[in-house]
């Protein structure tokens, strides 16, 4: 493996099991096998652009396969198959790696806490979340009764709820024993869940109380 991409790996890996503001660039050197300790700030110049590179890396890949989704999808898409095609192909990473464990759902979820690396505002200007944007795009026109406001903050809680729920998923496979039910559920729990998110009516309806018996 080059030295950046071992650096990336590494990086990762603390970030997601350590979090950002605890592990140094010193720190991510040496466990990239660098023998000049200094060679992260050489290849990235901060720990900002460090995050920034290792999102890009991972997503190039995610944003391709959701890209090929998309246009299997067609011109008028359910909203399930919209929230499918935004959480499968992130919830592949989980996988693509044989028989090494995953860390890149654990380190965006770390991202989500820090405004400065926060996904959901900072990655939908990159090339690699054109795939997010057709996905969101899409939504708003299949959703197109619902205030912009209200749809762009139940969609921060669709993506806070997806990224969070497959770094949890993320841990638990890596358990030494983990949960059965994690592969018989597959996905589908979670793309109902974002999807009723998306779907619940507004304003909210409140049940009327319940009348006494023998009131008038």
């Amino acid at each position: 493996m080059a030295a950046k991409a071992q650096i990336l790996a590494a990086a990762e890996r603390l970030f997601a099991e350590f979090g950002i503001d605890s592990v140094s660039l010193r720190q991510i050197a040496v466990a990239a096998g660098q023998r000049n300790t200094s060679a992260v700030a050489y290849h990235y110049g901060s720990k900002e652009a460090l995050v920034e590179a290792v999102y890009v890396w991972r997503m190039t890949t995610v944003n391709a396969q959701r890209l090929a989704r998309l246009t299997a999808l067609g011109s008028d898409p359910e909203v399930t198959d919209l929230v499918r095609a935004l959480v499968e192909p992130l919830a592949a990473t989980l996988h693509e790696r044989a028989g090494e464990p995953s860390w890149y759902l654990r380190f965006i979820a770390e991202t989500l806490w820090r405004p400065q690396f926060d996904p959901v505002i900072n990655t939908m200007r990159r090339p690699e979340a054109e795939s997010v944007r057709l996905v969101v795009a899409a939504l708003a026109r299949a959703l197109d009764g619902l205030a912009r406001e209200i749809f762009d903050e139940r969609m921060r809680l669709v993506a806070m709820l997806v990224i969070t729920a497959l770094a949890d998923r993320e841990r638990r496979l890596q358990e030494p024993d983990p949960p059965g039910h994690l592969a018989d559920l597959g996905l589908d729990v979670l793309v109902d869940a974002a999807t009723a998110i998306l779907h619940a009516p507004w304003p909210p309806r409140i049940p009327s109380p319940p009348t006494k018996q023998g009131s008038l």
